[in-house]
């Protein structure tokens, strides 16, 4: 019975498929007018911005200014700790130490430190929202995005011409839902999320067309100029994010050179670019200043880098060890499970926990990297019909620079809409894996609309999202495998 209303309703919607897509992307607009509200100024009170796009604002207007571009000011006095009796990487103390006049004028000091955390080609990117004010800024940037995110899904259609079109909208709202959270927490931040789908989803698209799973999978996208294209938008993404260059791993592994090629010459430009506009020296000198931010500083402060919605697996486990990682919420939820303090914790129990997740990280990169490397030297992995191969290897992909990043919130996983995208439209049938793997994914991704708060909370202590993910990057490399020795059984 339920299986006979599941279908009626549909078959009712897809009927109004345009209707039914137009209604997902105006709640994603009505959502991203949160960005004009106040800040909130987070637990510490040391973000004074009202979204992230407004942090990549006043980059861009830095960068006008030809001034600092990480504040390093801020960052210096985050380092220096001479005179501060308590430990800055404990945020209890700090926590405390907040409450003191001294504590006060220090994070008044640190304001700033670590809100523009991208490489200075994305500041120069924004450089023409910069001479205009913050409320028409953010306005233009939150519609260019949603115009990529349905322009992604028009990248799509081309290889769908014999679709209906409502139809076509309805499986393309469809695949938003099982994501539907972070798309809107992302348009709630007018964070770079939409930009990166457009940019990973139409880059593997240009380079690789069979992933959309159109009526006619051909090589054309082989031919002439799109596979270079399709790597340029890849290398401009990895320039925005980092992330998005393990996909380079499934261009390896497709033996599509030229989409290589045009991903680092493209990634190459955008390292340059900004030196167009405010010289050598300076271009030089801010990414020297963000390689330091990143790998010295940013890496080493808990200040700047609250663990409660960072849903990696260092974070995961430094959530259930690391006393102190979230202070308004880790004792609520019963954690640490073992150490009461870090000094309990001690120089033994950090070498070990360290050591597990660099095991987990590096473990996760060298088993793909493996894959990539053998995948380019069978040329089974590029047959037509082993295309759930390639469209699951870029889902886990995505899910292993998610896992091993140093920070990667809830939002952050809306990049999960490509392969899902890519699945749905898709003319193969459903297994019973598949569905299990879309509930995974769906669990965080529609769950924290439909969970109360302290719900919510308790889950993102607990990372039980980040371990579906893990598990689900496991069993996506699995089912890869499987598809290439064509043991997939559909039901």
């Amino acid at each position: 019975m339920m299986y006979d209303l599941r279908k009626k309703v549909s078959a009712f919607l897809s009927k109004y498929g345009v209707y039914v897509a137009l209604v997902a992307f105006l709640a994603l607009l009505i959502s991203g007018l949160r960005v004009l509200d106040e800040a909130d100024g987070g637990l510490l009170q040391l973000r004074s911005a009202r979204s992230d796009f407004e942090d990549y604002y006043n980059a861009a207007r830095r960068m006008a200014e030809e001034g600092d571009l990480y504040q390093m000011d801020a960052v210096r006095n985050m380092e220096n700790t001479d005179g501060i009796e308590i430990d800055v990487n404990n945020p209890v103390e700090l926590l405390q130490f907040s409450m003191t006049p001294e504590g006060r004028a220090y994070l008044e000091s640190l304001k700033g430190a670590g809100s523009y955390l991208y490489l200075p080609f994305f500041a120069f990117l924004l450089l023409p929202l910069s001479f205009v004010g913050y409320e028409v800024a953010v306005m233009i940037f939150q519609i260019s995005c949603l115009f990529l995110l349905w322009f992604f899904f028009v990248l799509i259609r081309r290889h769908h011409d014999r679709m209906d079109r409502d139809r076509f909208w309805y499986l393309a709202a469809l695949s938003m839902i099982p994501v539907a959270s972070f798309l809107t927490e992302n348009a709630a931040n007018a964070n770079v999320g939409f930009l990166l789908i457009f940019l990973t989803g139409g880059g593997l698209l240009l380079s690789s067309p069979d992933l959309a799973g159109g009526d006619g999978q051909s090589e054309d996208g082989f031919r002439g100029y799109l596979p270079y294209l399709g790597g340029a938008f890849l290398g401009i993404a990895a320039v925005i994010k980092i992330m998005p260059a393990i996909l380079g791993l499934f261009l390896l592994g497709r033996r599509n050179f030229k989409a290589l090629f045009g991903a680092v010459v493209a990634g190459l430009l955008c390292l340059v670019l900004p030196a167009l506009f405010s010289g050598w020296s300076l271009n030089y000198q801010w990414h020297l200043e963000w390689y330091d931010l990143m790998i010295n500083t940013y890496s080493q402060y808990g200040v700047v880098r609250p663990y409660a919605n960072n849903q990696t697996i260092s974070a995961a486990l430094s959530k259930l060890f690391v006393a102190g990682s979230d202070p308004s919420k880790q004792a609520a939820a019963g954690l640490p499970l073992f150490f009461n303090s870090i000094e309990e914790l001690g120089a033994s129990g950090t070498f070990w926990l360290r050591t597990g997740i660099k095991t987990l990280v590096y473990g996760l990169i060298a088993v793909v990297t493996g894959m990539a490397v053998i995948f380019s030297l069978r040329r089974k992995f590029y047959r037509p019909d082993l295309r759930l191969a390639r469209v699951y290897f870029v889902q886990s992909l995505i899910l292993v620079s998610l896992l091993v990043s140093g920070v990667s919130w809830f939002h952050a996983y809306c990049l999960l809409l490509v392969p899902l995208a890519f699945r749905i439209f898709g003319p193969e049938p459903f297994s019973a894996g598949e569905r299990w793997m879309i509930g995974f994914i769906a669990f965080s991704g529609l769950g924290n609309i439909v969970f109360p708060g302290p719900v919510r909370d308790l889950l993102a202590m607990y990372s039980v999202f980040t371990w579906l993910m893990f598990a689900l990057c496991i069993w996506s490399l699995v089912f890869t495998l499987r598809a290439m020795r064509k043991e997939a059984v559909y039901v």
